[in-house]
């Protein structure tokens, strides 16, 4: 039962955009970029809500994709994104 609350309840987190929804995970593994949770949580709803609608599937999505991140990280913390580890 407590499974299923917190399942709930991290579902609810996930649409409110409290939570980085699984498609925009995806997508910033696409461009090569980690989010931490403390900078979703410090960009705006608006801007949360770009990133999870803005498409990123072709090289030209993915180039813009990563641009948007990287403004908006660097806006929030005066740093460039973290990059993901290459996997060995």
């Amino acid at each position: 039962m407590r499974d299923q609350k917190q399942r709930e309840a991290d579902r609810l987190a996930e649409e409110r955009l409290e939570l980085m929804p699984r498609g925009v995970r995806d997508k910033l593994d696409r461009c090569g970029f980690k989010l931490h949770l403390a900078e979703w949580q410090a960009l705006s709803t608006a801007e949360r809500e770009r990133l999870r609608d803005l498409p990123c599937a072709s090289s030209e999505e993915i180039a813009r994709y990563a641009g948007e991140v990287d403004q908006m990280v660097r806006r929030i913390t005066g740093n460039a994104p973290e990059k993901l580890k290459a996997e060995r």
